[in-house]
């Protein structure tokens, strides 16, 4: 700050900063005090102290919320396939095929508007997409379903910390895997699923007063098992359900660009376990067209977010805990005389997960 070769006087000299300007920030988002000292008899320097260890700034936990958004994201693919994705393809499976039928398509298309609460909240607009080939194959005393299938989803969310901080970004992710179902005679089934595919996504936000942004890319698998019952009652069924769900997205290691240099930050792997149980009610009109509602709890054990940097770890985003759902939806099914089959379905969320999905379905039989 000063240096004077003839030497400096500054008998009575007090040295300090302007309160809330004594901050120095690295390009890793390191926050340290500094202090004005005298060096020598001819220097005065601002410097930070050799027993300053530093402080992560707190406005850091926007980045794992970025992958908290994707393990979510991943979540609602997973209910995807075992809601709309599996009714959609047994209505696009006509009552008339043999066990030597081909695999028969189908498609659905859905969106998304949800708020996830993360210890602070992000909220996400998106859409997914589910399309494969189904195969029933009838034996004496129950029916094996068959359906490979691809999937894909893009997103949109905005992350907002409690202190203002706010992120962006867009992600999407591409997968295939492969579900399975018995169903049996008196009602009882069970299925599994399996599912593999990759994210990837940018970030653009604010960071310790900087613009910052990266991008991501993560491998990612996920699996499901489920069990039920569907009950008949003149022209109403009831299907009472219990399934679980394990979703893994890949570690990562990511460069973060701001104007305090670039960064390089750890993702860790982030685990999701969730159950749910749930009911759905349904009215049949005739042999074709139908209403349904149902009610449901999920409980999420972890999805825990962290990201590191040089040992320094930021917090961590967790959506750990209960949501709750209603749907409600209508379709027609497929018949010998049509061809055609639709399903409709808006489910309202509270909870942990809040907001709501809505799916279209068109099937057509061959």
């Amino acid at each position: 700050l000063l240096y004077n070769a003839n030497g400096l006087t500054t008998d009575g000299t007090t040295y300090g900063t302007i309160e809330g300007l004594d901050t120095v920030t690295s390009a890793g988002f390191i926050n340290h005090t500094a202090i004005v000292k005298k060096k020598d008899a001819n220097t005065i320097i601002l410097t930070i102290p050799k027993e300053d260890k530093g402080s992560l700034d707190p406005d850091t936990k926007v980045i794992p919320e970025d992958r908290e958004h994707s393990i979510n994201m991943l979540k609602n693919a997973a209910d995807l396939l075992t809601d709309e994705a599996y009714r959609s393809a047994a209505t696009a499976w006509e009552e008339g095929h043999s066990v030597e039928a081909k695999f028969v398509p189908y498609a659905v298309l859905g969106g998304h508007n949800l708020r996830y609460e993360t210890g602070s909240y992000v909220d996400s607009d998106g859409m997914a997409t589910n399309i494969g080939f189904v195969r029933r194959i009838p034996h004496t005393g129950h029916t094996d379903t068959i359906m490979p299938f691809f999937e894909y989803g893009m997103s949109h969310y905005d992350s907002h910390l409690d202190n203002g901080a706010r992120g962006d970004g867009k992600q999407h992710y591409t997968g295939a895997g492969l579900l399975m179902r018995r169903d049996q005679a008196d009602g009882l089934y069970y299925e599994g699923a399996l599912r593999a595919g990759h994210v990837s996504g940018d970030f653009r936000g604010i960071i310790a007063d900087a613009h910052a942004s990266y991008n991501t890319n993560a491998p990612y698998v996920a699996a499901q098992a489920g069990i039920g019952k569907i009950i008949g009652h003149g022209r109403d069924t009831y299907d009472y359900y219990g399934k679980f769900f394990w979703s893994h997205l890949g570690s990562d290691t990511t460069t973060v660009h701001s104007v305090y240099g670039d960064a390089n930050y750890d993702l860790d792997s982030i685990n999701s376990y969730r159950t749910r149980l749930g009911m759905r009610w349904t009215r049949n009109f005739d042999e074709r067209r139908a209403f349904y509602a149902g009610l449901g709890w999920d409980y999420e054990f972890d999805s825990e977010a962290n990201a590191t940097y040089q040992g320094w770890r930021t917090e961590s985003p967790t959506v750990k805990g209960s949501s709750g759902f209603l749907e409600l939806g209508w379709r027609s099914k497929i018949t010998q005389d049509n061809p055609w089959g639709v399903d409709l379905r808006l489910t309202g969320w509270a909870g942990k997960q809040h907001g709501a999905t809505y799916y279209a379905t068109i099937s057509r039989a061959f």
